[in-house]
């Protein structure tokens, strides 16, 4: 949701029982996945609605952070998720099941493996570039910290041009990885929008919630909220800070340094008497309220 559209549908459902239709996979998954937020759960309810599937209410549900859901639907305990929900609920899965870069999303019912949803999302218009100018700014390593799988992980940051990837990894996971890095002396930013971004955005130096599509603790937990889901106004925020802040260094050395040691000596050798040092005392104020309000003419520039 952060690096891609967030629009992701279902492109394919590969069964694993083959005493279940698949029109009921996805029916007893959409009822299991309607009441959460995620929009890979979003996606399996609008597959189910495209197809005519009827979806109907769940007696019980359980989201998991981090894995999936879990819920009664007619009687029977549906887990939707990633691979980690099935395996610590004691599910037998076959082997791996990847698909170009597609994300798999596994479903079991009542104790059995089922099938598996792929679904597929697009990147984020404009994301491949932002990125390429982030880096030109001065931007040294870019990590992808990612609970989705590796393969799709991968191939999502292969298009992007990014230098690491971290997948399968749980929120406190993200929190260590940012940790990490700062141990290493990286001044760290970190860019997210879910619940499960929520604590990486608190833990690094600079947190920036993508506002638009961006969940309420994401969006608290940031010190920055972009208004609109738009990767390039993070390189545009770097230009500004970058251009604010040499603004103030200018300030405090010109404004208050130069003028305040020239004042002060030339009062001390006697060249300026009471009255002229008093009116130099507020050239400073002069020269800083000057200095930035041509930040209001400046064309703010990326790079």
């Amino acid at each position: 949701g952060t690096l891609t559209a967030n629009k992701p549908e279902v492109v394919g459902v590969k069964m694993q029982d083959g005493t279940l239709a698949e029109a009921d996979l996805i029916s007893l998954a959409a009822a299991a996945d309607r009441r959460s937020a995620h929009p890979l759960a979003k996606a399996v309810v609008n597959y189910a609605t495209r197809m005519k599937i009827d979806v109907p209410e769940p007696e019980h549900y359980e989201q998991l952070q981090a894995r999936g859901v879990k819920a009664t639907v007619s009687g029977r305990t549906v887990l939707v998720g990633n691979a980690s929900l099935l395996r610590e609920s004691g599910v037998r899965l076959s082997d791996a099941i990847e698909n170009g870069g597609q994300t798999p999303v596994h479903v079991a019912i009542d104790g059995r493996f089922a099938g598996v949803i792929f679904i597929a999302d697009t990147l984020r218009p404009g994301a491949r570039e932002a990125l390429a100018r982030l880096r030109a700014t001065g931007v040294k390593r870019m990590v992808m910290l990612t609970g989705d799988n590796e393969a799709t992980a991968r191939t999502i940051a292969k298009e992007l041009g990014v230098d690491e990837v971290r997948a399968d990894l749980m929120p406190q996971d993200k929190v260590a990885a940012i940790a990490e890095l700062q141990k290493q002396g990286h001044r760290v930013a970190m860019v997210g929008d879910g619940i499960n971004d929520a604590p990486a955005l608190a833990r690094a130096d600079v947190g920036i919630a993508m506002g638009g599509g961006g969940t309420q603790a994401a969006l608290e937990a940031a010190d920055i909220a972009l208004m609109q889901d738009d990767l390039t106004k993070i390189v545009s925020a770097r230009a500004i800070a970058r251009r604010a802040y040499r603004t103030i260094q200018e300030n405090l050395f010109v404004g208050v340094g130069v003028v305040h040691v020239l004042g002060i000596t030339a009062a001390l050798m006697g060249w300026i008497g009471p009255i002229e040092a008093a009116m130099l005392h507020l050239g400073p104020d002069i020269l800083v309220f000057l200095n930035s309000a041509k930040l209001l003419r400046i064309r703010i520039r990326d790079v």
